[in-house]
């Protein structure tokens, strides 16, 4: 789906946004490469929508401003803090697991039918599917509570046209408090398959910044985090290496599946690498089940699309 084209008949690519359809989730919504045209992640085309003055529209309604425009993401460096590399591994996955959340797309679904009385039309509001995000940004409030804002993959925050109206609501499920926080959608950029949320809680969660790029090599240890399957595996971590890198995607080998997409890539320094969302699936033509070969979007890619999105150069 958010790759393909010329490439050998055997290949499947898979999005990692789990689409609940009554009340079961689909493990794939990803489709066969073959014949089609490439589509790789470019930072040619940002065609973003959104802008500055929606910045801050997750304050609608509050009392609350902001104290500063201050962003108070925190740069990391476990590893020098550390030669073990299982204690680097915990300070890294619990940095990542306050700064990792997960975002729930509700749709409003009109269904019209016959009945005794005529046609009528029914309206459900329901869950549409799940991803994952990393908070970025993170400023204080007057209140004391803070501001922050998301970035997640484009295909989670996307509405299904076939079958709702377009209206959408998005919320960050937290599990650590069982609840749901409203967020707000302040923009997205499909070509590059970004998109970016903004939430108020008086919970204090992490903010993660960018990793340097010579930290970022190939055979580089890292971590995944997001919620894939089902909410029962809320913020699971797994770790693998870089295996390749190139100008439009960061390989890797720390497994991801279907409710992934958009959760965070992140090196052992604490810090991010990229946003996952999409990984090869299927066989080969000999029968092979294909395994271990995830895709990030590189930070590049999402820096540029984040700033077209926001209006600022907040990263």
């Amino acid at each position: 789906l958010l790759y393909g084209g010329n490439i050998m008949k055997w290949r499947k690519i898979t999005c990692l946004f789990t689409i609940m359809i009554s009340g079961v989730a689909l493990a794939s919504c990803g489709g066969s490469s073959q014949g089609e045209t490439s589509n790789l992640i470019t930072t040619s085309n940002l065609n973003a929508s959104g802008n500055g003055e929606n910045a801050n529209s997750a304050l609608a309604g509050t009392d609350a401003a902001l104290v500063s425009g201050e962003n108070l993401a925190v740069y990391n460096n476990f590893k020098s803090s550390s030669t073990d590399i299982e204690e680097i591994m915990e300070q890294v996955v619990d940095f990542a697991d306050s700064a990792t959340i997960c975002v729930q797309n509700y749709q409003t679904v009109y269904q019209t039918q016959f009945t005794g009385r005529g046609w009528q039309t029914t309206t459900t509001h329901t869950l549409y599917g799940w991803g994952s995000g990393v908070i970025y940004y993170k400023a204080l409030l007057t209140d004391g509570s803070y501001l922050y804002k998301v970035i997640t993959n484009e295909h989670v925050v996307a509405g299904d046209t076939s079958c709702v109206s377009g209206e959408e609501e998005y919320q960050i499920y937290d599990e650590k408090y069982d609840t749901n926080l409203s967020a707000t959608l302040l923009g997205s950029n499909e070509d590059n398959d970004i998109a970016v949320l903004s939430f108020v809680s008086d919970r204090d969660y992490n903010a993660a910044s960018f990793e340097s790029d010579e930290n970022i090599k190939k055979g580089s240890y890292v971590v995944a985090m997001g919620t894939p399957i089902d909410l029962a595996y809320y913020n699971t971590a797994s770790f693998g290496q870089i295996s390749k890198i190139t100008s439009s995607t960061v390989q890797h080998g720390a497994t991801i599946n279907s409710g992934n997409s958009g959760g965070p890539l992140f090196s052992l320094n604490g810090n991010l690498i990229g946003i996952n969302n999409a990984k090869l699936s299927g066989k080969t033509s000999s029968g092979s089940t294909i395994e271990g070969i995830f895709f990030a979007i590189p930070k590049e890619i999402v820096i540029e699309s984040v700033n077209g999105i926001v209006g600022e150069n907040e990263l």
